[in-house]
């Protein structure tokens, strides 16, 4: 550790220097100097102490300076290295994104590829679907008949609709499938013109799930059932024109639900 050096005041060094004078002249070493020879001297050694106090100034000023310079430097080095830090930290969780996106994508290719041998597989399944509803319509008793046709006719067009998404064709399937589900469980009543013994005539229909489908003439006069087994409509015997007036009123809301005696012909 360096020593640090002393700056005397200048009424301490003439104190100083008359206590040497004194003491000459006590024990008579040399005689006592005059006033007027020891007034160079005194200046001289007025002047170097002032020099010397203005150095020791100067020396303690350039310290504090450099202090100074040396604690702004130290906040400098602190902030960089706490911002240093922190990019270690972004560059380390960047590198954990960089990572966890390559293994998206690497899920997303699998994905993808799946989903074109899924679609291989589907629209064939789908084909199939379709043609097994176009027979089963072929061979169902005969009601909203061309409604149903055209709805085949549209599912068989969006199979081969470059606009139609696979995911909308597979609901659009379903959904036909679901309707056709619906009359199984369902009873209604419509008007419709049919042809009995090759005869055209304008008769209210009443269709029993699929068990049945029945007409009776607006005048309430004739009556008839849907033979399957036949293929054509058949008079019916006298005794079910009630109930079939009975089924056409509970399918239009206008009676409670109750058992009715129908002929089934399969």
């Amino acid at each position: 550790m360096k020593k640090r050096k002393t700056a005397y005041s200048t009424p301490y060094i003439c104190s100083v220097l008359k206590f040497i004078s004194a003491s000459y002249l006590i024990f008579g070493l040399i005689p006592p100097l005059t006033l007027a020879a020891e007034k160079p001297i005194l200046d001289k050694t007025f002047n170097e102490t002032a020099l010397m106090h203005q150095q020791a100034a100067n020396s303690q000023s350039s310290i504090l300076k450099t202090q100074a310079t040396t604690q702004q430097l130290l906040a400098e080095f602190q902030a960089l290295n706490q911002e240093l830090n922190q990019l270690k930290i972004n560059q380390a969780h960047l590198l954990q994104t960089q990572s966890q996106q390559a293994l998206s994508i690497n899920s997303l290719r699998k994905q993808l590829n799946e989903v074109e041998i899924t679609e291989k597989a589907i629209i064939p399944h789908l084909l199939t679907m379709i043609d097994w509803l176009d027979s089963f319509i072929a061979k169902d008793i005969p009601f909203h008949t061309e409604a149903r046709q055209q709805s085949l006719a549209y599912l068989k067009t969006s199979m081969i609709d470059p606009d139609t998404s696979l995911p909308e064709r597979y609901r659009r399937v379903l959904e036909a499938y679901q309707i056709e589900s619906e009359y199984g469980y369902t009873i209604e009543a419509y008007p419709q013109t049919i042809k009995v013994n090759n005869q055209d005539l304008h008769v209210n229909l009443l269709r029993v799930g699929r068990i049945g489908l029945y007409y009776q003439s607006e005048d309430g006069q004739r009556s008839g059932y849907w033979d399957q087994q036949q293929g054509h409509w058949q008079v019916a015997l006298t005794g079910i024109e009630d109930e079939i007036k009975q089924g056409l009123l509970i399918a239009q809301k206008q009676r409670p639900h109750t058992l009715l005696t129908l002929p089934v012909v399969r």
